[in-house]
């Protein structure tokens, strides 16, 4: 079996991507159907990662909405493993930042932009995306937001929704300040093992 891969464009951020199975033997045995099973699942959480709608991702790859439901599910909880894996082996240190953020993506399956709203309880992707074209662009905007002012800026939002939206990111927001805080005075504190001048004796 011989798979071709047809990237029929020059600029992958919009790019439309065709999988073509060719199966030129008539040995369907001795086919790796394992390897190509993965590679088609890899583009289809590709297709996703490239802010592609579910809907659209659905019918180019012929799969049911529910399946790739479960798709995102097992590869996000999976790549959580595999960063929590990485964290306790120094020598993989460079991976952390990028898986960090790979299981974020798929954790949403949202643009990046929308990340740090969708961490904020109560806000879907429907409402972060009404927040950030609103110009609440960031966890900081929105922690400092008048519940009021966002009430009459968005549509279908009640004062009460609101109100719970600015109090969820004012506690997000001292939770990741709290920690970053925790990062910077194990950085500024002394070691105690520090090496000390030896002692001279006369």
């Amino acid at each position: 079996m011989e798979v071709v891969l047809l990237f029929q464009s020059a600029n992958m951020e919009s790019a439309n991507m065709e999988v073509v199975l060719l199966s030129q033997s008539a040995n369907m045995e001795s086919a790796n159907t394992e390897v190509v099973s993965r590679m088609y699942l890899a583009l289809v959480l590709f297709s996703l990662l490239k802010d592609l709608n579910l809907w659209i991702v659905s019918d180019r790859f012929q799969m049911s909405r529910g399946f790739i439901q479960s798709l995102l599910s097992s590869s996000s909880a999976f790549c959580s493993c595999v960063l929590h894996f990485t964290e306790e082996l120094e020598e993989f240190w460079p991976f952390r930042a990028l898986l960090t953020e790979l299981t974020r993506r798929l954790s949403y399956c949202v643009t990046s932009e929308l990340i740090p709203l969708m961490e904020v309880a109560g806000v879907m992707e429907a409402r972060a995306k009404q927040l950030y074209n609103a110009g609440y662009k960031t966890l900081t905007h929105l922690a400092n937001a008048d519940p009021a002012v966002l009430s009459n800026t968005l549509e279908n939002l009640h004062r009460k929704q609101a109100n719970q939206i600015v109090a969820s990111a004012k506690m997000l927001l001292s939770e990741k300040a709290a920690a970053l805080q925790e990062e910077v005075d194990d950085l500024l504190t002394l070691p105690k093992d520090l090496p000390s001048a030896p002692l001279i004796s006369l």
